[in-house]
């Protein structure tokens, strides 16, 4: 699997491009983020997005990625109806209305998103892991092969969390779901917001855990 990293600026989610042919989150800024996106390759390629969840900071980019290819939309099942709803997506948090095409698919968990052959010729996925508590619908993907975990806003860097106050947010959820992350061999870490851990990530995991356990008790 090949990842590669964009970021748009400091309010957009951080965006990661995988075979050059998957984008997991889609930033918000577009004047930032297409071009971005261009000099990795031409938009037209996108075959689908994948958002971690609703908020438009994750989201907002999606519809102009995908009136640009023929990108099918993806998301997990509980936080699709927040995509056009300007409120829940956090998008008049940042002046804005969410203008999202209705998802093409929706996940409930468990899924495994083909990704292409790696370099022994084997079959690669990511596996959709529900992770309810920054939302009700977040999700974190994980390649078992390569050891990463792409987060979104679960666990960041060095032991961070995502906030569980939205409206959308299900705080009695976080560690719960957290500790389905925990039990995963983790090395690579791709966060929705902040720097990238690459090796050793398992850790990283593990001190999202006990922050959590203390802030949601």
């Amino acid at each position: 699997m090949k990842i590669e990293f964009v970021y748009p600026g400091y309010y957009d989610s951080n965006i990661y491009v995988i075979n050059k042919k998957i984008i997991v989150d889609t930033g918000m800024t577009a004047g930032e983020v297409l071009p971005r996106l261009e000099r990795i390759m031409p938009l037209k390629d996108i075959e689908q997005i994948i958002l971690t969840h609703a908020h438009y900071d994750h989201s907002g980019c999606a519809g102009e990625i995908m009136a640009r290819s023929h990108a099918k939309l993806s998301i997990h099942e509980a936080d699709a109806p927040f995509l056009q709803d300007d409120n829940g997506s956090g998008a008049l948090h940042f002046g804005n209305k969410i203008r999202c095409p209705k998802p093409d698919i929706l996940y409930k968990g468990g899924e495994k998103i083909p990704i292409g052959l790696n370099a022994e010729g084997v079959e690669e996925y990511l596996e959709v892991i529900h992770t309810p508590g920054h939302t009700v619908g977040c999700i974190c993907l994980y390649e078992k092969n390569s050891k990463s975990l792409m987060s979104g806003d679960t666990v960041f860097s060095e032991g961070g969390i995502g906030r569980s106050d939205f409206p959308i947010s299900a705080p009695d959820k976080m560690t719960e779901s957290i500790g389905k992350l925990k039990i995963l061999d983790v090395e690579n870490l791709y966060p929705g917001h902040g720097r990238l851990t690459i090796g050793g990530a398992k850790r990283s995991v593990e001190l999202s855990y006990m922050m959590s356990s203390r802030m949601n008790p």
